[in-house]
């Protein structure tokens, strides 16, 4: 199914504080023509401030928090943002909560961007890069409340599947970020998907899990997590949710 055009980032827009284009390595699966347009520094990039990536490594958690936020607050990341309607509403509905977004598709996280700058959500900041690596080397260890990844790319070709953001070194990876009593949130409309990332999950770290989401009706027809739930649930299909928790 072809995307629908992307919304234009308005001009007036202050992005400074809500959007960090970072250093981005792609993977080597060549990417569709849509995804690799959506990789590219489009509308908007020349009018935001950028922060170096080596400059976050290596902080402790109050250094990382008031390099991006100004304040220490507990810290909850989204790996894949989208068009940002999770973190946007997130970080609008929990103001004493920092959240840190990242997506690799470069306009996306410029649309979640400003998102979170219409809202004036100053706890929400978005990233062009890729999460894996930011949560990697970027995020210090045991500082996250909550760790969200929301409908990832199946890469449907088994040969790309190793691609998956549900992997072993980046679950492992979450559960080294995850504080104790943190939780790792995981939803995705493809069974396969659901089914072997969740036992991917219970395999690779000690997170206690799955347990289940129940499905909440939608108050009005945004009322949704993200844009992709929205489609899913309104074409009436289901969607797979389970979440994890470190003890």
């Amino acid at each position: 199914m072809p995307r629908r055009s992307l919304p234009k980032i308005q001009g007036s827009l202050d992005l400074s504080h809500f959007f960090l284009p970072m250093e981005v390595e792609y993977p080597d699966a060549p990417l569709d023509p849509e995804t690799a347009a959506l990789a590219q520094p489009g509308d908007g990039a020349d009018k935001v401030a950028r922060i170096s990536y080596d400059s976050l490594a290596n902080m402790s958690f109050e250094e990382f928090s008031n390099r991006l936020f100004g304040r220490v607050a507990p810290l909850e990341f989204e790996i894949g943002s989208g068009k940002g309607l999770f973190i946007s509403n997130a970080a609008a509905s929990r103001p004493e909560h920092n959240f840190l977004g990242v997506e690799l598709a470069y306009r996306y996280a410029l649309i979640s961007a400003s998102r979170l700058a219409k809202k004036n959500a100053v706890n929400g900041v978005m990233m062009a890069a890729d999460a894996a690596k930011v949560l990697r080397e970027l995020v210090p260890a045991e500082s996250l409340t909550a760790a969200h990844i929301y409908f990832p790319d199946p890469w449907w070709k088994k040969a790309h599947r190793k691609r998956r953001i549900v992997r072993p070194s980046v679950v492992r990876d979450v559960e080294a970020k995850l504080m104790k009593g943190g939780k790792l949130h995981f939803w995705t409309d493809v069974k396969e998907y659901f089914e072997t990332g969740v036992e991917t999950i219970k395999t690779s770290t000690s997170l206690v899990g799955p347990f289940p989401v129940t499905e909440r009706p939608a108050e009005n027809e945004m009322d949704f997590l993200t844009h992709f739930e929205r489609r899913t649930r309104l074409n009436d299909l289901p969607v797979y949710r389970s979440y994890f928790v470190k003890m």
